[in-house]
């Protein structure tokens, strides 16, 4: 771990210090309604569940945490000085997290955040206050987005969650699978008739469309080009029928035709099974995906490891998790945990709860990963009913207090300090952007400042 130095001398570059994240907390630990707080508390009083420490291996969660220094967090050294260059003794510091570097997100029902939420309800709160990222669950896949009132809903919900400082995903360019509005009825039409050379148009015409028209979207960073690749590969079989689905030449052609459309935006597969359950033939076929476009030169960036678990037997222990992460953390620059979330008649919210404390403290561990996002979080409009962090009514579960203990407490850097005779003070800060305040007789400066690598760098702020 390396030390960042930085400078607080003369010329004031900050702005507003906003609302800290410490307040999320009681925001939303109603037991009905998130409408009905009037205090809050400071995370760092939070305690998980007692099940979320109990019944495992002494050593996993030890072996977790210093990973998490490693790789997660560095020195942060705030130096004070005054106009002179001389050290400030004595100056207060207060160091205020504002967002973190790690991508913490969830997928959005844009027709519903469109047509049914308004400003300040519990859903638009839930999305601004507890996520940095997001992906729409459906309205940029292909079917979807072709429609013109699909589109529409794509575009509010895209602009509200940008508008409110989150970055996103798109999802998903290209998925084979029918029956899921990912597939436009004329191109269904085309592979029922066997057309391959109408089905290898229409759908590189759409990978260009859709990328390109995006492109000038700040804060749309990344692509799932293909999802689901290992099961779902009709349009390829068609296109391609002499290839194995694992080796057929569009997902090449996708792939170049989504770099050529947005050269800056990074490019991903996203795939089920491959990093929980235990198909180990699921992954043996990913990984030769991901072998022929690099033996081709395809510009994939990173792989989407979806984190459904339909069942309790999807569970993985730390180690076993670890070990994927690296057998696919050496192939991709990037990996994302996409889609988690954890339903079927075995789970009960105690054990739903423990798994997310031992499965995100396992995942933002590993160097490789960078992002972690739930595919949804309310009940009322989960795909099956059972998201990971708020019923119906809008009550947390158990698991809501593992993700705000982690997120905004275990992993979050909120403190002040004092300077010392070199007008210094030196704390461990976890990578994200900062707010940063020095005062001393009545005098106050303050700077933004993002640490997003454990990196050495030097800022200088003259106090006067």
């Amino acid at each position: 771990m390396t030390t960042r130095r930085v400078f607080i001398s003369g010329v004031l570059l900050g702005g507003l210090v906003v609302g800290s994240f410490a307040l999320v907390y009681d925001f939303f630990r109603s037991v009905g309604s998130l409408n009905e707080h009037d205090s809050h508390t400071d995370v760092d009083d939070i305690d998980p569940p007692e099940d979320a420490r109990d019944e495992r291996p002494s050593n996993w969660e030890a072996n977790a945490d210093d990973r998490i220094e490693r790789h997660r967090a560095t020195s942060l050294e705030v130096v004070v000085v005054d106009e002179s260059g001389d050290p400030v003794e004595g100056a207060t510091v207060e160091v205020a997290m504002q967002r973190h570097a790690f991508d913490f997100g969830t997928a959005v029902n844009a027709a519903y955040l469109v047509e049914e939420s308004d400003p300040g309800d519990d859903y638009r709160t839930a999305i601004a206050e507890l996520f940095n990222t997001a992906v729409l669950e459906n309205h940029h896949k292909w079917g979807f987005w072709e429609d013109p009132s699909q589109r529409e809903f794509a575009e509010i919900a895209t602009w509200w969650l940008l508008e409110q400082g989150l970055t996103m995903r798109g999802h998903t360019c290209i998925w084979q699978r029918r029956n899921q509005g990912a597939i436009p009825e004329d191109v269904l039409e085309a592979m029922d008739d066997g057309d391959g050379e109408y089905v290898a148009t229409r759908s590189n015409d759409h990978v260009s469309s859709i990328v390109g028209y995006l492109s000038d979207t700040t804060g749309l960073t990344e692509w799932d080009v293909l999802n689901e690749q290992v099961a779902y590969h009709e349009m390829t079989d068609l296109i391609d029928p002499d290839a194995p689905p694992t080796r057929s030449e569009p997902i090449l052609d996708w792939y170049r035709l989504a770099a050529e459309a947005d050269p800056d935006a990074r490019l991903y597969l996203n795939e089920y099974d491959a990093l929980v359950g235990d198909d180990d033939r699921h992954r043996e076929t990913l990984e030769d995906i991901i072998a022929y476009t690099v033996e081709n030169d395809a510009p994939l960036d990173g792989l989407g490891m979806q984190g459904h678990h339909p069942s309790v037997t999807h569970r993985r222990e730390p180690e076993e998790l670890l070990a994927t992460l690296d057998r696919f953390g050496a192939l991709v620059d990037s990996i994302k945990i996409t889609e988690y979330d954890t339903w079927g008649e075995e789970w009960t919210e105690e054990m739903e709860a423990d798994y997310l404390y031992q499965f995100l403290k396992t995942v933002f561990s590993h160097p490789s990963v960078d992002g972690f996002l739930m595919w949804g979080f309310w009940d009322a409009i989960h795909w099956q009913d059972n998201a990971p962090l708020f019923r119906t009514d809008w009550s947390p579960k158990p698991a809501y207090d593992v993700y705000i203990d982690l997120v905004f407490s275990q992993w979050w850097t909120e403190t002040e300090r004092t300077t010392d005779d070199q007008g210094r003070v030196t704390i461990s800060a976890f990578l994200g952007e900062y707010e940063l305040t020095a005062r001393v007789d009545g005098a106050t400066e303050t700077t933004e400042v993002a640490i997003t690598d454990p990196t050495s760098e030097t800022i200088r702020l003259p106090v006067d």
